[in-house]
């Protein structure tokens, strides 16, 4: 959007229509009820690029239209970066929530190495936990397939999966919520499978890979066999459960 939106206005000489006339577009958005996203045209292509002068003053402009916005009485959610290097992530979303008085963020990722194509819905679920835990409203999903070609459905999947999993980590910090992560330790403790399946975030694929490798002991798992740790505690110890 930012290149589009770049190279109209060159051509054509003229301001960008969507701040010339932000007002107007209030109105049309108000009456339909619509909620604004306010995307960011200068944030960093590459994480070289990360938290530099074009993105910074980006930022204070939408957060001043984010204002202007919300006193409109229409929704709004300010958008952050999407390549920043690990360490710049809490800064980004402190900033972003201090200049936006603290308006619901998104941070698009963000990605946090730029060196790992074909596994970026990894590198963003990384940057997707630390920007949540740090205090991001929103994430965005990123799949395998991002920066190489059109995504498939098996690649939306992945994406999906993978940015449940960062959003879960996000929310385990900054809402405490790790209920879920302590029934998945009781179940393991007690070998519970069907239990494991029914707490992961994806059950169908944890019982695949399972069921793949089924092992001779029913209760235990190929990786360890007859020597399952688990196991072993189980057969010498009387907990209770």
């Amino acid at each position: 959007g930012g290149a589009f939106m770049t190279a109209w206005m060159m051509h054509n000489q003229k301001e960008n229509p969507l701040y010339s006339e932000f007002d107007y577009l209030l109105e049309i958005m108000k009456e339909h009820e619509v909620t604004l996203s306010m995307g960011n045209g200068m944030r960093a292509g590459a994480i070289h690029d990360s938290t530099d002068r074009a993105q910074i003053q980006e930022l204070i402009m939408n957060s001043e239209l984010s204002d202007i916005s919300h006193e409109a009485g229409v929704q709004t959610i300010v958008e952050g970066p999407g390549h920043i290097p690990i360490d710049e992530i809490d800064a980004n979303v402190k900033l972003m929530k201090r200049l936006s008085g603290d308006k619901p963020f998104y941070m698009l990722g963000p990605l946090v190495t730029d060196i790992a194509p074909g596994y970026d819905h990894i590198v963003a679920a990384i940057g997707a936990s630390l920007s949540s835990a740090y205090g991001a409203d929103f994430i965005c999903y990123v799949t395998p397939a991002e920066h190489l070609a059109l995504p498939n459905v098996d690649d939306v999947r992945q994406g999906v999966i993978t940015a449940r999993i960062a959003a879960h980590i996000g929310d385990m910090v900054k809402n405490n919520d790790r209920e879920q992560d302590l029934e998945m330790g009781r179940a393991r403790r007690d070998l519970q499978w069907d239990r494991m399946y029914e707490l992961a975030i994806d059950p169908v694929h944890a019982k695949a890979v399972r069921d793949s490798r089924s092992p001779a002991d029913t209760e235990a798992c190929t990786m360890c066999g007859n020597y399952c740790a688990l196991k072993i505690v189980k057969q010498n110890f009387n907990f209770e459960r």
